[in-house]
């Protein structure tokens, strides 16, 4: 594709991704949800210099509830920006998510570009991040998705980025980064083993020196990052809090199965939520164990697949719009999620398809414990994009395998 040609394309589609943005955006959207606690949680760390959370309420003491990535930003946001009274500054707040967002689109290019050297497909892959739903009206909400996202997306540039180059620069970025994503949702964490074993089986090649020099890096950048965060839940806790209190929260909720709201009272204490939650779960397995182990499984993941957070209410009302919308990012999930299988059968040797087909796996699996949101599918759904893009990449080729990308450049 000729430069002139790509640059256009580039350009309009960000301009499009944009006007779409703000033109969907409810710029006097009213807190809800997650969204008031957050709200709280930051005025009182401004105001009391206290660092709490707790569900609709001040938490009124230091509580390791939920991990500082996101509180933070917003902290920041409100310093910067003002707020009046307990009113935070929305607008501000959705219009710098929704740059975030932009620049996560150019994070995807730039992805496939190093991933599948077409611009084609690259231009593709981020057409469907600047036209899907869930990326198009998640920064309107004060939720950890879009800063989440830009997070993760950064660190599979640095993943593709150190499966073709073995600069240790890179694999310091790659666990700072990884670090942040932990920090703002610590859901993803289990992945460092994966990360780090991928280093060492597919850096064999390069010697033994270099592979512990990498996974040193790594575990130096991402203990360094959260360092502090320890540091602080040992003094203010006096207790050595790795990641956070809630998980016993999001654990409960989807210890009922095919029960999208069950009755569970969010005022308990997290720790007690866990017990009851594993409670739950071990009697389940031994009682109903089919009924559970299908909603582990299945069950969980159809949601994910089948539904479009945070809904599609602010694009359209019209239902049979609405189910062809839902229809078209099904077809695409699912063709994607065929992709990233393929890549498991087919790419063992490959460490960067590997890593990023393992990265989608863990996404989906480290979810499925919890409630049953679609928020939970959206880290994964640029991965499926990925796997889009490597079957588009396959059926260019006459081997049915991707094109060639040695010492590509985004």
């Amino acid at each position: 594709m000729a430069i002139r040609a790509k640059t256009v394309i580039f350009t309009i589609l960000l301009v499009l991704g944009l006007l779409l943005r703000c033109y969907y955006t409810d710029w006097d959207k009213k807190l809800t949800g997650d969204e008031v606690g957050y709200n709280k949680m930051v005025l009182q760390l401004l105001h009391e210099g206290v660092y709490g959370y707790a569900p609709y309420a001040y938490s009124e003491k230091p509580n390791a509830f939920t991990t500082p990535g996101y509180p933070l930003f917003l902290a920041g946001c409100y310093a910067v920006f003002g707020y009046a009274g307990d009113r935070p500054p929305v607008v501000q707040i959705q219009a710098l998510q929704i740059l975030i967002q932009l620049i996560c689109a150019v994070i995807m290019y730039r992805i496939a570009r190093r991933m599948f050297a077409h611009t084609g497909i690259s231009l593709l892959i981020m057409a469907c991040y600047l036209l899907h739903p869930t990326f198009i009206l998640s920064p309107m909400y004060l939720l950890t998705e879009t800063l989440y996202g830009l997070f993760f997306l950064l660190f599979i540039y640095l993943l593709v980025r150190c499966a073709q180059e073995t600069k240790l620069r890179w694999f310091l970025s790659l666990g700072v980064v990884f670090g942040i994503c932990v920090l703002i949702r610590p859901t993803i964490v289990p992945f460092i083993v994966v990360l780090l074993a991928g280093v060492a089986v597919y850096g064999r090649k390069h010697g033994m020196a270099a592979v512990l020099k990498a996974i040193s890096v790594i575990t130096i950048g991402f203990a360094a990052t959260m360092l502090p965060w320890w540091i602080r839940n040992w003094m203010t806790l006096d207790k050595m809090l790795l990641l956070a209190e809630q998980t016993g929260n999001p654990l409960l909720w989807g210890s009922y199965p095919f029960e999208r709201s069950p009755h569970v009272d969010v005022k308990q204490d997290p720790a007690e939520m866990g017990r009851i939650a594993y409670e739950r779960i071990i009697s389940g397995f031994r009682n109903e164990f089919f009924t559970y182990l299908s909603w582990y499984s299945w069950g969980k993941l159809l949601i994910y697949i089948s539904e479009i957070f945070p809904g599609l209410g602010y694009i359209t009302v019209n239902k049979l719009l609405s189910k062809l919308i839902t229809i078209l990012h099904m077809i695409v999930m699912v063709i994607g999620l065929g992709g990233l299988m393929k890549i498991i059968i087919l790419e063992r040797r490959n460490a960067m398809y590997m890593m990023i087909a393992l990265l989608a796996v863990f996404s989906i699996l480290l979810y499925l414990p919890f409630s049953p949101t679609p928020r939970y599918f959206y880290p994964t759904i640029p991965l499926c994009f990925l796997g889009l893009g490597y079957l588009l990449s396959c059926t260019i080729t006459s081997k049915g395998r991707p094109i060639k990308n040695e010492g590509n450049r985004a």
